[in-house]
């Protein structure tokens, strides 16, 4: 493809598969109250690009429409928001939105353009208690509500391609499990600036909005009876909208080591930010360290 040449940012390998692992310094910071931040110390990750079908961290896809311009998929993946209330969610393993997968890859044949699968929509963490927040009668924490469920959504993705490093993505999902009965979505801008040495070190910058549904919303971010006996802490969640800004810089040492830095802030809307359950306005992803790829 044209649009498709070798040290295309938007172009990776076709037909292999592709392992990694950042080590360094990070975390995820959560807004549920008495939820604890991830920190990011290993994070592994997982690719594979076929023709149609591929793989990335916990995505599934299968690309039906491909032009040198665009490119149309349907796509399943795990549900993030259920990471805010359990560490060992592999949203916060696979950690898609740190930019692990915004690698510089060596000077080899590169032809096909494919989904990048980031799930930017956060994708935080735990839920152990905060003490203090559980000794006092006026607030409700994680503890004290009931189990929020793991959803699997599945939708549509489209990708437009602009010039060399440019690229809108859209990303319309649906609850296909039926735990919260929503959908949710996204759209972003991603723009790869040139450095001058391409094949070393590479600077992108991303900005966009999550939908999230009043259903999504309300199910993670609700508070009703089966919750608490608390009156004065019931809350119906509304649709919400979170803008969100994301940088990433990756610098190559050698064939296999990288040196990368990556954040992301997601500021909250009010929708969600008026539950009882949440503490913060924003939700924040930095990482420092080094990635390694086999």
């Amino acid at each position: 493809m044209a649009s498709c040449e070798e040290n295309n940012e938007q172009c990776i390998e076709v037909g292999q598969w592709d392992f990694a692992v950042a080590l360094g310094a990070g975390v995820i910071t959560n807004p549920v109250r008495g939820g604890d931040n991830v920190p990011l110390v290993v994070l592994p990750y997982i690719s594979y690009y076929g023709d149609k079908f591929f793989v990335d961290n916990t995505s599934l896809g299968y690309t039906f429409l491909e032009q040198p311009k665009y490119d149309v998929s349907l796509v399943a993946q795990l549900n993030t928001e259920r990471a805010y209330f359990e560490r060992f969610h592999p949203s916060n393993i696979l950690v898609s939105n740190s930019f692990t997968n915004e690698s510089n890859t060596p000077s080899t044949p590169v032809t096909n353009p494919h989904p990048d699968t980031g799930t930017d929509s956060e994708q935080p963490d735990d839920a152990t208690g905060g003490d203090n927040d559980k000794q006092s009668p006026d607030v409700i924490t994680i503890d004290d509500i009931s189990k929020r469920d793991w959803a699997l959504d599945g939708g549509i993705m489209a990708h437009w391609y602009f010039e060399e490093y440019g690229k809108l993505s859209i990303l319309w999902l649906y609850d296909a499990t039926g735990t919260y009965k929503g959908h949710n979505g996204r759209i972003d801008y991603s723009y790869s600036l040139p450095l001058g040495m391409p094949r070393v070190a590479r600077l992108k910058l991303k900005i966009g909005a999550e939908y999230k549904s009043q259903k999504l919303v309300d199910y993670y971010y609700g508070i009703s009876t089966i919750d608490t006996e608390s009156e004065r802490h019931l809350y119906n969640g509304k649709a919400a909208v979170n803008p969100f800004i994301s940088i990433a810089f990756n610098y190559r040492v050698n064939e296999n080591w990288q040196i990368k830095f990556s954040a992301k802030q997601t500021w909250l809307d009010s929708g969600i930010t008026n539950s009882p359950l949440i503490d913060k306005k924003y939700t924040s992803n930095i990482f420092i360290g080094g990635l390694y790829e086999f």
